[in-house]
């Protein structure tokens, strides 16, 4: 996908996980979403705006909306037919355990830290984000590198005065979320720059950079 056609895609998916994408436009592009990669970039952005809600405590309504459900749904006009009160009284429960879900998810880490391997400025090719404490990364392809086969893209962290330490394997295509080792966490809280080498399929055998080192680029704190 080239990049011009990555930042439209992007854009939309932002605004049909937003919801302002409406219309035919929304038709549209729910047909893109057969795409892998456009499902990917959706999937990216339902992970990114999922924590942006306010993390509140559920509490049990008082008595007296209760009440107020019963008069707004005139369910006193009702009461000879039990029926059809108690499924009105069962679609309002399930209202407020829908809100008290959607309040209650857990908050996504924020974003501490971004850096991007590219060839130029207008070809990058992975975007890494470190989300927290250096708990965890996410890793989004812009533009696919070539990968001959039988080999991997591996993302290394470049600790000062110190060897470099593998962060996993990259995505070839689409994006990838990697849960960080206190090993990792430590040579990221000591690096000011990554790496991506050429390795085998699965990886390095020997923990250290075998094949030739593609790109290298600056880690900056979000």
């Amino acid at each position: 996908m080239k990049s011009a056609n990555r930042e439209l895609v992007d854009r939309l998916a932002a605004e049909y996980v937003l919801g302002t994408l409406r219309y035919r436009a929304r038709r549209r592009f729910e047909r893109w979403l057969l795409s892998p990669q456009v499902g990917a970039i959706v999937k990216a952005w339902e992970e990114r705006l999922a924590g942006l809600e306010p993390n509140l405590t559920p509490v049990d309504p008082p008595a007296e909306v209760w009440r107020g459900i019963e008069n707004k749904l005139e369910l006193r006009k009702i009461r000879r037919r039990p029926v059809t009160r108690w499924m009105a009284i069962a679609a309002s429960l399930l209202f407020f355990v829908a809100v008290g879900v959607f309040f209650t998810r857990p908050v996504a880490p924020p974003i501490t830290g971004t850096s991007l391997l590219a060839a130029d400025a207008q070809t990058i090719y992975w975007r890494v984000e470190v989300l927290g404490d250096r708990e965890e990364l996410t890793v989004h392809v812009q533009n696919v590198y070539d990968l001959p086969q039988g080999k991997a893209h591996e993302l290394w962290a470049l600790p000062e005065g110190g060897a470099p330490v593998s962060l996993g394997l990259m995505p070839h295509m689409g994006d990838r979320r990697v849960v960080l080792t206190a090993a990792q966490r430590t040579a990221l809280a000591n690096s000011k720059q990554i790496a991506v080498s050429l390795e085998p399929e699965g990886g390095s055998p020997t923990g250290a950079p075998t094949g030739p080192v593609l790109l290298v680029a600056p880690l900056a704190k979000a």
